[in-house]
This record gives C-alpha cells, structure tokens and sequence, in this order.
C-alpha cells in the first residue's frame, strides 16, 4: 500500500530529530566563505555539540595531524588546524552520528553508511578541483547525500509500518520508497537543504544525482559520479547499483577529465583510509 505523500512539516519535525552535526557541516561551510569569519564564529558553531567538540579535539590531537603540542581546547584546535579542516572533520563526525541511526528499513550498517558518506564527500572535494566548483560545498552534499533516508526512517517509525527494502521485492531504492511513502529520498533531502538554506544548485544535486539524464547543473553529475566510485570501492549502499554509469556525458557534463578521475579516486581514498583511523 503506498501511504500519503509526506508533507514539508513532517519532514522538517524528523529532520529536527537527528543528531545536529550534519545541520553544523552546513552552518561552518557557509561560515568560511565568509571572509570576515573569526575562530570566535567557528568555535561558537561547533560548541552547539558537546559530544562534537570531544570528538574534535581528540581527532584533532591523533597522529594525523602530527602536531607537536597537544591543543587543550576547542579554540586551540581550530586555530591549528585551520578552518576548511574543522569543517572537514565536523563533517566526518556528522557521518558517524547519521550512521549510529541505524537506518534498518535500508538494510545498510551503520559502518557501511558512515564510509559511504564520508568517502562520497572526500571525492566531492577532490572532483571539485578539477571541476572548477567550491570544495566545502562540494564535501558537504556529498556527506549529506543520503540525510534524506535518515528522515525517512524518522517518519516510518512515527507512521504506518514499513516494508524492509530487502523484503520488498523491488530492485532499486527509489521505487521502494515511492511505494513506501509516497516519495523518494532525494525529494526528502530537497526539503531538509533548502531548509537548512544550502544554494538551490547544491541542493538539486542531492535531489536529482540518481537520475542526472538531461540535469546540465555539473554538480549533478559530480556527485553521481562520486557515489558511483564509492559503489566500486566497496562502499556502495543497498538499490543503488543500477545509478552509477560513469557515461562520457557524465564527465563532459561534470566539466572531469576521465583519464584523471582514477587518480583522484584514489587519492580520496587515501585520506578517507587516513581519517577513518583517527577518528576510531
């Protein structure tokens, strides 16, 4: 039985319900294209989360920053570190409190989601160099891709049950989903971003990045050739398979010389491999 198409009010109530890091990747992403933004600014965001500014700080200290003095405090991370890696790494804890959601209905661990997200958004930033579009922007809607199933989740535990997509019978997420709820993941993302007021050609990406056909929006492209790579890295989440086709027009569309996307990949890779191991 499909059940009623949700509304923007149910879906900004669950997206009020989970963890605040990802709504702070936004926030300290748009804070540092601000020219005039301040270690004040950046450390009055972060300090919204306590569990956040722990984390930070000891990710901060590990040998992956190699720094010689151990920062005491928040305001002495982010004075060393710089800001662009603050945003960075709040965006690699917001991964891991999406994953400890534990999305069931998805039939995803939270391990698996977690590395989907976070090496999505380390090849974003990458792809973004070679692509001519901000990195922040770029790391962000790649990490927050799937904040849409996460909602949705939210909503099928307040309303009718839900069918596990593993028992439905259907091949690919967004089908499910339209059975499900009436609407798909990416129409869910669409309303929480524009919310949380990322730019309109950000937020069509993570809408329109399953089927990037006839979108000329780069980012778009970008970010179905990001999530495509993550599925041939063995981080590929469940329904997805079918979206990833690494097409010519994909890379003329997303403005990547193909014979440099393997280069990159692998270099995202590298760090994502790097950073998993600080942040435990």
């Amino acid at each position: 039985m499909i059940a009623p198409v949700f509304t923007a009010e149910a879906v900004l109530a669950a997206a009020q319900k989970l963890p605040s890091g990802p709504r702070l990747v936004v926030e300290l992403g748009q804070a540092i294209r601000n020219p005039n933004v301040d270690t004040d600014d950046i450390v009055k965001l972060v300090r919204q989360d306590a569990a956040l500014v722990a984390r930070l700080l000891r990710v901060a200290n590990s040998p992956f920053y190699a720094r010689s003095e151990p920062a005491g405090s928040i305001e002495e991370a982010v004075s060393s570190v710089g800001f662009r890696e603050i945003h960075r790494l709040v965006g690699a804890v917001a991964a891991k409190q999406l994953a400890d959601q534990h999305p069931r209905l998805y039939g995803v661990t939270g391990d698996r989601l977690r590395a989907n997200s976070l090496f999505v958004g380390l090849l974003m930033e990458e792809l973004a160099a070679l692509s001519g579009e901000d990195p922040r922007s770029c790391y962000t809607i790649g990490l927050l891709r799937s904040v849409g199933k996460m909602a949705l989740e939210v909503l099928a535990r307040n309303g009718e049950p839900v069918l596990p997509f593993a028992e439905s019978g259907e091949q690919e997420v967004d089908a499910w989903e339209k059975r499900s709820w009436g609407g798909t993941n990416g129409e869910v993302a669409e309303m929480i971003l524009e919310h949380w007021c990322l730019p309109h050609e950000t937020v069509m990406a993570v809408r329109h990045h399953y089927h990037p056909e006839n979108c000329l929006n780069p980012l778009i492209h970008l970010l179905n050739l990001a999530a495509g790579a993550a599925e041939h890295r063995g981080f590929g989440l469940p329904g997805e398979e079918t979206f990833w086709k690494f097409s010519a027009a994909s890379f003329t569309q997303a403005r990547v010389d193909r014979s440099r996307f393997q280069a990159v990949t692998d270099k995202a890779h590298r760090t994502f491999e790097r950073l998993v191991e600080a942040l435990g």
